[in-house]
């Protein structure tokens, strides 16, 4: 019986040690594809970064060779070019004398189309007309009434792009300017077939120093310190006005501050839009506000960000009713 006992408790033991054999050659295995797979990110980050750099280097090679025929050109006006203002007067005097100075901006060096596009509970349309309409050879004022509701930046832009003229617009904030160098460098790239064009990459600079600034526009007069950000996907914008339209415009269902500019973005990238941003500076004229991402619009990016092919986005955006309306109007054109 005891023998019996033995040959089983040792048949158990032979048993267990071949499990923890097992056990451990697994654990060695498993160790060893952690390893590789630790080597394999390194390598991958190596070989993104070399990939930045190839890209960054053939950017700027192209953008250098762009700019040297820009200098044989002389940008007499801004024809093809409309500058689209989203607005909603405030009670904040700093913000309207950003305005003053944005427009002033504008005017001086030669912007031929602008479109002021208003979504508030009441007009300023004769406020604005008097007081800039004799600024630009084209010059109007679009309202979208509000009904006291938030402030719709995407439906006000909406509205400004479906009445301008020209093939190209930039959506401009109020508070925000780039120098003419990145203008004409802007249209020039439109015209050479890309669809969406930033005029500065993600460096911001405040022009704090406002009644300094405004006497020359002297832009190496700003001595803020730079302003680094990732998420800086609006401000001033270049569009190739049918690339716009087709994508479906920019989101209506987001309210108030925060996301439309980052989420249109992610539509042109999935229907792979040619875009570029110019390596250079966003001025800012400063002005205190409370910038507060509503629950809303984080939701809509995260639908948007769910999507995962062309043909998906344009059986979504086809269904929303300022795309159906917009091509109802130009049906009728």
């Amino acid at each position: 019986m005891i023998k019996k006992k033995v040959k089983i408790f040792i048949k158990t033991l032979i048993k267990k040690t071949g499990v923890c054999r097992s056990l451990e050659s697994e654990k060695n295995n498993l160790e060893k594809v952690v390893y590789n797979l630790k080597k394999e990110k390194e390598n991958l980050k190596h070989l993104i970064n070399n990939l930045k750099a190839e890209n960054k280097s053939v950017k700027n090679e192209y953008l250098e060779i762009i700019a040297s025929e820009i200098e044989i050109q002389v940008f007499k006006d801004y024809s093809d070019l409309t500058i689209i203002v989203p607005y909603r007067k405030t009670n904040d005097p700093e913000r309207e004398e950003n305005m003053n100075i944005t427009l002033s901006y504008l005017s001086k060096i030669g912007i031929n189309n602008l479109i002021i596009s208003e979504h508030a509970t009441k007009t300023s349309q004769k406020f604005l007309i008097d007081k800039y309409g004799n600024l630009f050879d084209l010059f109007r004022v679009i309202f979208s009434k509000s009904d006291d509701n938030l402030f719709n930046k995407a439906h006000a832009i909406n509205q400004g792009v479906i009445a301008s003229n020209t093939p190209y617009f930039a959506i401009v904030d109020m508070d925000c300017l780039t120098e003419k160098k990145n203008i004409d460098l802007a249209i020039h790239l439109l015209e050479k077939g890309f669809e969406v064009v930033h005029p500065f990459n993600r460096v911001i600079k405040d022009i704090i120093d406002k009644e300094s600034f405004r006497k020359n526009f002297d832009f190496q007069s700003v001595t803020s310190t730079p302003q680094y950000r990732d998420w800086a996907d609006g401000g001033i914008v270049f569009w190739n006005k049918r690339s716009f339209i087709d994508i479906g415009m920019k989101n209506e269902y987001f309210l108030g501050w925060g996301g439309e500019d980052n989420e249109i973005l992610i539509r042109a990238s999935l229907c792979q839009l040619k875009q570029v941003r110019i390596d250079d500076t966003l001025y800012h004229l400063y002005h205190d506000r409370l910038q507060i991402r509503t629950k809303n619009n984080v939701e809509q990016t995260k639908k948007i960000e769910q999507i995962k092919s062309k043909e998906d986005l344009l059986n979504v955006i086809n269904k929303w009713p300022w795309v159906i309306e917009s091509k109802e109007n130009r049906d009728q054109d």
